[in-house]
């Protein structure tokens, strides 16, 4: 299998653990999935174009740039990207902001919907790393 759908895989797993740790009563934890699971999926739709970065912005401008700008995908999954981005820092690093658990609810499911638009791009668009074939 190639890295584009471990990525995939990677964030199907994370919002799975989202959702585990919602449950439990771990928002911030959650919600810091939720922004992994995003992430991911940028990462493996950049990776399917062979393009790498190595920061989270990088990552974040760069699918604004190459995904929403061009409209490839829905311009939404770009401010996805980006609320997910800062509810990370508040459920990671804030003591002072409490994570809404309504919010992570809200976001994790726009991740779903934005694993099954990368998925569903990818297998109409197999891109430089192969994208949707599975390579072994």
């Amino acid at each position: 299998m190639n890295e584009v759908r471990l990525f995939l895989e990677k964030a199907e797993e994370s919002l799975d653990a989202a959702e585990l740790l919602r449950k439990s009563g771990y928002i911030g934890i959650a919600g810091s999935r939720v922004y992994f699971a995003c992430f991911y999926i940028a990462e493996a739709l950049l990776l399917s174009h062979g393009l790498e970065f190595s920061r989270h912005g990088q990552v974040i401008a760069q699918y604004g740039f190459h995904f929403s700008r061009t409209r490839l995908l829905d311009p939404a999954f770009h401010h996805l990207l980006t609320r997910t981005f800062d509810l990370r820092h508040i459920g990671d690093y804030e003591t002072a902001r409490a994570v809404d658990p309504d919010v992570v609810e809200e976001l994790m499911a726009e991740g779903r919907r934005f694993l099954a638009a990368a998925t569903r791009y990818l297998d109409e668009h197999p891109g430089v790393e192969g994208g949707g074939r599975d390579d072994g």
